[in-house]
């Protein structure tokens, strides 16, 4: 991959920023967004920049403001963007640890045009805040880990407060104890769509008012609700007739009977249901409350001990024509063999993602004919097959059957070779995420292949010892748009190289690189006589 003349340009503006003395007048409000979001990525709010942003950049123009993970955005920059008289309808701010209450204040006062708004990890704010925001038509709140006091930081009545203020809230996403889910219900009552808090010690009670006030409910995540039994959750479904998206991963309660008859009344409107970890024994019930569901396209049924090769079989027969999502992976009791796998290969014809990691026994040969047929492997998107043994020709057909393929996990299979991944290369060039973990075959020769033909944003190659500095060189060249990447394990790959991949990438790259006994002064560098890489310190 390239990188687009846009990012350059920007990419030098960001650098010499004091030059351009008329700088706002010359440049979009995107590009304006897209600049203050990359100082911030690249820690280039110096205190003598601050002059050239406010005249500059912070202008009234701007709507999207997304600040991240940058000790030097202060309340005092947050004033000066507040003062600019921008009217945000975006503001994202995440792990500001110089951020206070005040802060948060001066650029939410008066943003009555605000539709998203996540603040998350902000250790310096308390429940101050919430007494100050007040935005009308806001559809969507993160307030995520926003303290630096106990789990209970704010009280129920300025929850309420708040909510009174902010009455058009459809999506919800709160770090609060389960004791708050019934204010959350009865201040948002029908608008509320989709709701993520603290649900793993929720009562009965907690869930009733859920069914009593929210009966647009469309998406809900009750993994690890322990509690819930099937009363309340009979009532939920009777009134969230609208809900698409139902996560009941490990609900321990209704794994058993009587308990787990709920699942026959599960909403007929689901479109994707999350069975994770639940520890439901009764095949009959599985295959039925799966298979009555008309609309079901995406389901996960991860170490669930009802499912076997048998009720798979069952369950893709029915509804096996119109599943795009299917989550297989997880060591269970009864595990999925080919067998189960060649029904899926049968029935499921039109699968978008499939996962089937970790099943000990499975090789994924009977999986063969959905990536030999050429219209049924174009529609993969997402893939997950790191099963350890793996037939390696299936896993050739792979590499070279996906051409739209955005995220393949084949990690801890020796059996990848690097010219699996340089085909995977040629034929997948939509690839964003690679999963390469351990296998240990992939050297430079792939990485550097592979980053100048996809647009990768997320990768690990944590335990891939043969790769150096210049699969990082290559990476830092070829993939601006990287976001995430592991390097656990690989000890020939130096810090210098790694902090020049980060000042490369056009966003704050995250990156986790853990080595035994490395030396800090380890550097690899190209040769500009022989075009090789070799280690610069030991000249």
């Amino acid at each position: 991959m390239v990188w687009k003349l846009s990012d350059l340009c920007l990419q030098c503006v960001q650098q010499h920023l004091h030059r351009y003395q008329d700088l706002g007048s010359n440049l979009t409000t995107l590009h304006k967004e897209m600049l203050i979001e990359r100082l911030a990525c690249h820690d280039l709010f110096f205190p003598e920049r601050l002059v050239h942003i406010q005249n500059n950049l912070f202008t009234p123009s701007l709507r999207h403001i997304n600040l991240q993970r940058c000790s030097q955005i202060t309340d005092s920059v947050l004033q000066l963007l507040g003062h600019s008289g921008c009217k945000l309808e975006v503001l994202v701010l995440n792990r500001l640890d110089n951020v206070t209450d005040s802060g948060i204040q001066a650029v939410t006062r008066g943003q009555n045009a605000l539709l998203v708004l996540h603040l998350k990890y902000l250790k310096q704010v308390t429940q101050n805040i919430l007494t100050h925001i007040v935005a009308p038509k806001m559809w969507t709140l993160k307030l995520v880990h926003c303290y630096n006091q106990s789990k209970a930081w704010v009280t129920s009545a300025v929850l309420s407060t708040f909510l009174s203020h902010n009455p058009s809230i459809k999506i919800l996403k709160i770090s609060l104890p389960h004791e708050f889910i019934p204010v959350i219900a009865r201040g948002l009552k029908c608008s509320l769509e989709e709701l993520n808090t603290s649900f793993q010690l929720v009562t009965d009670d907690g869930i009733e008012a859920l069914s009593e006030n929210c009966s647009n409910l469309k998406k809900l995540d009750l993994n690890g609700a322990k509690s819930v039994g099937k009363e309340s959750l009979i009532k939920l479904f009777q009134a969230c007739t609208q809900m698409v998206d139902l996560d009941l991963g490990y609900c321990t309660r209704i794994s058993s009977p009587p308990e787990c008859e709920v699942l026959w009344t599960l909403p007929q409107s689901l479109t994707s249901l999350s069975l994770c970890g639940m520890m439901l024994q009764d095949e009959k019930i599985l295959v039925e409350c799966i298979t009555r569901l008309p609309r079901l396209t995406s389901i996960k049924l991860c170490g669930v001990p009802a499912l076997t090769d048998e009720t798979l079989e069952q369950i893709v027969a029915k509804i096996g024509h119109r599943l795009l999502d299917l989550n297989l992976s997880g060591i269970g009791i009864n595990e999925i063999t080919d067998k189960g796998l060649k029904a899926v290969s049968k029935y499921c014809t039109h699968l978008e993602a499939l996962h089937i990691s970790m099943l000990r026994e499975v090789t994924g040969i009977t999986l063969l004919p959905i990536f030999a047929d050429p219209e049924r492997a174009s529609r993969l998107k997402t893939l997950a097959a790191n099963c350890k043994k793996m037939d390696i020709n299936l896993l050739d057909q792979i590499m070279y059957s996906c051409p739209n393929l955005d995220m393949l996990d084949v990690s801890g299979l020796s059996s990848v070779t690097d010219q699996m991944i340089i085909t995977l290369a040629d034929h997948s060039p939509k690839l964003t995420q690679l999963n390469l973990k351990g296998c240990k075959q992939v050297t430079d020769a792939a990485i550097c292949y592979l980053s100048g033909c996809c647009p990768l944003k997320s990768m690990c190659v944590s335990g891939l010892h043969a790769l150096t500095d210049k699969s990082i060189f290559c990476l830092a060249s070829s993939c601006p748009q990287l976001e995430e990447i592991y390097l656990n394990g690989c000890a020939h790959i130096s810090p210098v190289a790694v902090q020049y991949l980060k000042d490369r990438s056009l966003r704050r790259l995250y990156v986790k690189h853990n080595i035994p006994n490395a030396s800090p002064n380890q550097l690899m560098a190209k040769n500009l006589d022989t075009g090789e890489f070799c280690r610069a310190d030991l000249l």
